[in-house]
């Protein structure tokens, strides 16, 4: 692809290049758009995939996946997250800890073998699904760039 541009004066310069800017601008900004929408869609194919953990009982918590884009004069920012109460859990992990009933004197649960008073539990890994979820969108920004760059430069 060429394009051939003929300047008649410096004004026309002066003109070209601020259009030009504006359309880099706009096209950054519909750029980051795009890649935090996509982030969000990755996500929720992780957390739906049966293959991926957390797997099951993980509906509550896809349906709490949401991005936002905030549109500022000078940058702008997109934000993937989660107000689950197990988001930080299901990204960041668990220590092991020790569960305890609330409310009554044991635990049971229906492949227990018999009421007990209290669980070691081994802790929980990390599934990273939001900070995976912003990379894998991170790594197409060339691309997107290009087909957003070329809709805003089309004569």
């Amino acid at each position: 692809m060429s394009t051939i541009i003929k300047f008649e004066s410096i004004e026309i310069i002066k003109i070209w290049f601020k259009n030009l800017s504006f359309s880099m601008k706009e096209a950054v900004r519909d750029t980051s758009r795009v890649l935090t929408l996509d982030a969000e869609k990755i996500a929720k194919e992780r957390v739906r995939s049966p293959k991926r953990k957390p797997g099951k009982r993980a509906g509550d918590y896809h349906n709490s996946i949401h991005s936002e884009f905030n549109d500022g004069s000078v940058s702008f920012i997109g934000n993937l997250k989660s107000d689950s109460p197990i988001a930080g859990v299901i990204e960041f992990g668990s220590r092991p800890h020790i569960i305890r009933p609330r409310y009554k004197k044991s635990l049971f649960w229906p492949e227990a073998k018999h009421p007990v008073k209290k669980v070691n539990h081994p802790g929980t890994p990390p599934f990273r699904v939001l900070g995976d979820a912003v990379e894998d969108a991170g790594l197409q920004t060339k691309v997107k760039f290009e087909q957003v760059l070329k809709h805003h430069l089309k004569p």
